[in-house]
């Protein structure tokens, strides 16, 4: 599976991708994601929240009406209550802490699986 990690973190959720298996690509630009969505290399987009300007939701809503096929995680440091209120009908796969480990990026991966019948 090919994910796509949003961030201008890289060095702080390295562990965390080495989870989500070895088909990584980083990025910062939110914008460079959504003018790929249309025919991406990706099934999985992750977004992190933690990020300095990054509106998860505004980028999820847009990221939807280009491609709803696409599947997303969001890293976040809300509860997983707050979470689940704030991005309802956003169909996001899962959200992972905001310092996500090895442990968070395979989970989100076997849900991905999961979902594709992999699993």
């Amino acid at each position: 599976m090919h994910v796509v990690i949003i961030t201008g973190r890289r060095d702080a959720l390295h562990e965390f991708a080495l989870g989500l298996g070895k088909d990584v690509e980083w990025t910062a630009s939110a914008a460079d994601v959504l003018d790929r969505a249309p025919t991406p290399p990706w099934q999985l987009v992750v977004v992190d929240a933690m990020t300095p300007g990054m509106d998860y939701k505004k980028f999820v809503t847009d990221l939807l009406r280009v491609n709803a096929m696409l599947n997303t995680v969001v890293i976040t440091d809300m509860s997983p209550e707050e979470f689940h209120e704030d991005s309802e009908g956003l169909g996001v796969l899962c959200a992972v802490p905001s310092m996500p480990g090895w442990d968070d990026g395979a989970r989100a991966m076997n849900q991905l699986c999961l979902l594709y019948g992999l699993g």
